[in-house]
Parts: structure tokens; C-alpha cells; sequence
């Protein structure tokens, strides 16, 4: 009996000896192959959208945002063209597209002092008469929304485009966004003609804004003109919209220096008594088209309820 124990433990032992033995031999390959992590972080500039104004189903002028590359103006423009001609940009968000003639290429672009100068090949003409304005529109709202550019002028084959090919109606030969975009005529005689840019939504699976400039005679101050649109229960234009209610009145407005200040009723709030961010963008975006200020201060029988400083340019 104790020589069968004596002779186990002589076993067991062994045994464990020769495992040690074995992985003491058997090469560390675990730390051989261990990955080493690079500890060195590359900072990569904050990515920025630029506006693209693209057409819709319904032939109106949407603003968008795209990611457009280039390290300056001049880059970046010729980015939005490729983005507004047709078949030449394929990442456009579902539903839009461009205006400029698919075979159209760009042949020369210049910026100086604040005046962006294209000139297109001779197929930029062959715009259809139904979308010629609009292709004008599209390139100087675009454009005019980089820094730096302030205004565009158009050749094409290095003539100046000053009238539209189909109608011949006449155009400055140097273009912002007094030009207009998305027009639309309201008045009854040619005297006393006031011009308001209103911003209206337009819902085709995410949310847009879609500017509609409106020739009216009206002798009212634009900012009331403005919400008197955003307001109405009836918006005759196809597809936009407006969530301001329809109770909402401007109570009194001033402009003090770069800021102007509205007051609303309650009727600004909707049910939960808060603003809606699409109410606030509509009104924004339309005040900053048509007054040279630099935030918008929004208040309630007296109360500050939002603050909203100037969009991107």
C-alpha cells in the first residue's frame, strides 16, 4: 500500500515537472505578436456644409446643404456648379437635382473684389424657357452664399450673359441676391412694388427651406408683411408650408443697432409652450434675407423666450 501511494506521488510529480518543462520551451509567440497601438492622434478640421439651392419636383428652388470640397472660394464654386448641372454630382439628396444642362461645362472661373466670374460653353443656353430664370437664381443664391463672394457675373463662350437665351428678358451684369428667387408677382399696379423674400417649409422626407421672393404692393414694413404670409391658414403654393399659427400676431418690432426685436402673444408657443424650430428658421431665415441684421431676439408679451444669431452666410 505505501509503496502503490510512494509511486503515485513520484507520478504526479513528474508529470508537473515535465508540463513546466514544456512551457517554459514553448516560444512567448502571445507577446511576440501583441499589436502595438499607435498613440499618435491626427486632428482633423471640423467638417462644414456649404448651401446648394437645388431644384425640386416642383420646379422650386430648395435650400440645401452639402458637403462641398475645396480649400477656397473658387474650389468650392466650381464644386456647386458640378452640383447644379445635371448628371454631373450623384450624391443629391432623393427628390432634387440640378438646373444647369448636363453637357455644359465650366471654362474658366475668377473671383475679384467679391465679384465671382464664370464662363460657361456655349450648351449653358440650351436651358429650357421654363427653367432659364430659375437657373440664374439657383447660381447666384448658391454662390453668393460662400465667403468672400459677394456677387456673380455670367459669360458664356467669354460673352457676357446679360439677357436669358429663350425670353431675352434683360439681366444685370452683375448679380446677388436682389435678384431674386422663386418669384412670385402678387401686385395689381406697378407703382409702389415692395419685394419680401418669405421662408417656407417643404416636407419630402426631411424638413426644407424653400425662399419665395413675392413682388406685392404692400406698404406695410417687410417684417410685417413676413408673418402676415407665415401666418395665413392659406398658402397657395404647392407643398409649402408654414407652422406659425394662424393666432400668432406681431405685437411690436424694432431695430436696435444689429439686432432686431420681436414680440409676439402667446400664440408664438404651441401646445407644450415652446417655439418650434421650424417656426423660429421660417421667420429667421426670411428677416435675415431682408433686413441687414445680425440676430433676432423673440419675446412673448414682454418676456425673452430665444435668441437666434445670423445663419451661415
Amino acid at each position: 500500500m505505501l509503496r502503490q501511494k510512494a509511486l503515485r506521488k513520484i507520478l504526479v510529480t513528474t508529470f508537473a515537472v515535465f508540463i513546466l518543462l514544456v512551457l517554459y520551451l514553448i516560444p512567448d509567440t502571445v507577446s511576440e505578436n501583441k499589436l502595438s497601438p499607435n498613440t499618435n492622434v491626427e486632428y482633423v478640421d471640423e467638417l462644414y456644409t456649404d448651401i446648394v439651392y437645388l431644384l425640386n419636383t416642383n420646379n422650386y428652388l430648395v435650400k440645401t446643404n452639402l458637403l462641398i470640397e475645396g480649400d477656397n472660394p473658387i474650389d468650392k464654386a466650381k464644386n456647386i456648379v458640378k452640383c447644379l448641372t445635371i448628371n454631373q454630382y450623384p450624391n443629391l439628396p432623393g427628390g432634387f437635382t440640378g438646373i444647369i444642362p448636363s453637357n455644359t461645362s465650366l471654362k474658366e472661373v475668377t473671383l475679384e473684389n467679391g465679384n465671382l466670374t464664370l464662363d460657361f460653353s456655349e450648351e449653358f443656353n440650351s436651358i429650357s424657357q421654363a427653367l432659364e430664370e430659375r437657373m440664374v437664381e439657383s447660381l447666384v443664391y448658391s454662390l453668393t452664399s460662400l465667403d468672400g463672394v459677394e456677387s456673380i457675373s455670367l459669360k458664356v463662350e467669354g460673352v457676357p450673359f446679360t439677357s436669358l437665351p429663350h425670353s431675352k428678358k434683360m439681366i444685370p451684369s452683375t448679380l446677388n441676391k436682389d435678384f431674386g428667387i422663386n418669384k412670385v408677382y402678387e401686385f395689381s399696379q406697378k407703382d409702389d412694388i415692395s419685394k419680401v423674400v418669405i421662408y417656407y417649409l417643404l416636407e419630402e422626407g426631411d424638413t426644407y427651406y424653400v425662399p419665395v421672393t413675392k413682388y406685392v404692393n404692400d406698404y406695410r414694413d417687410k417684417i410685417e408683411i413676413i408673418i402676415d404670409n407665415l401666418s395665413s391658414s392659406y398658402i397657395y403654393q404647392p407643398n409649402l408650408t408654414s407652422f406659425l399659427d394662424k393666432e400668432a400676431a406681431l405685437l411690436n418690432y424694432e431695430i436696435m443697432d444689429n439686432l432686431m426685436v420681436l414680440e409676439f402673444n402667446e400664440h408664438l408657443f404651441d401646445n407644450e409652450q415652446k417655439v418650434l424650430e421650424e417656426v423660429l428658421y421660417t421667420i429667421s431665415y426670411s428677416v435675415f434675407d431682408n433686413y441687414d441684421v445680425n440676430e433676432i431676439l423673440f419675446e412673448v408679451d414682454g418676456e425673452e423666450v430665444y435668441k437666434q444669431a445670423q445663419f451661415q452666410k
